[in-house]
């Protein structure tokens, strides 16, 4: 008996795709873990009050009690805390992933012939990644079990963070996107703001910290913490501005067979081939991106991420 080999066929004839608004793609990955740090202090101050009040560095100063202990306690030793923060961490992330493609492509849409520019858009495109890779170390990997690591996740995380401030801003600039929209101005203005005030408030913390380690400085420590609770504030408010640089957008993932390809790329040119009349509305889809106005409140943007 002779069995005839035949290739499989795709087991999807069509695209399977779920789209969501741009506002909840923000929700989940700017303001759910931003406010969900801020949920685990408050939860801390109201009931487990006497575990802040007598909190301690052992350690290193243990006569040293501080009223704000540092965010890492919250959100990666004490307990419910710890799981709560695990899970808004790992819900959070699918939507970073998005954040990180459509700042990318944005700028890779925009991009230009200097050498200079392909250079930083390709750093930029790796800090986006080591940023959120670094705060999956940090909450995972707690301040008591791994110090060391711990602080070196939490070095990464501020670094890269404010490095994906600073190349934002840069990239914005120099790629012609800020002049799309008064709206992108605006912004940017206030994205170079916080870059100013957000470098400022990260730098301090080494500085707080070791003096705190060689002086057991509690005025220092609560500094320190401070920043820490300052510094997560901005960085959801900094990805939370996509709002106003994606208007109308709308996020399409799914999967696609090649089958599907196929078939969408030959209709579509069957429909441009076929079409008579005026073609003004081809030739708008052919302009540059960089020509393009911003989608306004009556517009439909959308970006597909497809695997």
């Amino acid at each position: 008996m002779v069995i005839e080999k035949k290739s499989m066929l795709p087991p999807l004839d069509d695209a399977v795709a779920h789209s969501q608004r741009f506002i909840t793609i923000v929700c989940l990955a700017a303001f759910l873990p931003g406010l969900g740090c801020y949920f685990c202090v408050a939860y801390s101050f109201f009931f487990q009050l006497d575990t802040v009040l007598n909190f301690t560095q052992s350690e290193h100063c243990p006569d040293v009690r501080s009223a704000f202990p540092p965010v890492s306690y919250s959100i990666g030793i004490w307990k419910p805390q710890r799981y709560i923060w695990l899970l808004i961490l790992f819900v959070h992330l699918p939507p970073r992933i998005i954040f990180i493609v459509l700042y990318r492509r944005l700028f890779y849409t925009f991009s230009h012939e200097a050498k200079a520019f392909e250079i930083t858009l390709k750093f930029y495109a790796l800090t986006l990644w080591l940023e959120p890779s670094g705060l999956i170390l940090v909450s995972v990997i707690d301040i008591k079990s791994h110090f060391i690591i711990h602080a070196i996740a939490y070095a990464m995380w501020i670094i890269f963070f404010n490095f994906n401030m600073l190349l934002n801003v840069i990239l914005t600039h120099f790629s012609g996107f800020k002049q799309t929209h008064p709206k992108v101005v605006k912004v940017w203005w206030f994205k170079l703001l916080m870059l100013i005030s957000g470098i400022a408030i990260s730098i301090s913390t080494p500085f707080t910290y070791f003096y705190f380690l060689k002086h057991c400085n509690v005025v220092a420590y609560t500094l320190f913490s401070v920043a820490e609770c300052i510094m997560v504030g901005y960085n959801a408010v900094f990805y939370a501005l996509s709002y106003y640089e994606f208007p109308s957008t709308r996020i399409t993932v799914g999967v696609r067979s090649k089958a599907y390809i196929k078939s969408r790329t030959f209709s579509t040119t069957s429909t441009v081939q076929s079409s008579t009349g005026s073609n003004s509305s081809y030739e708008k889809d052919q302009l540059p991106a960089s020509k393009m106005p911003l989608a306004s409140s009556e517009d439909s943007a959308s970006a597909v991420v497809f695997a």
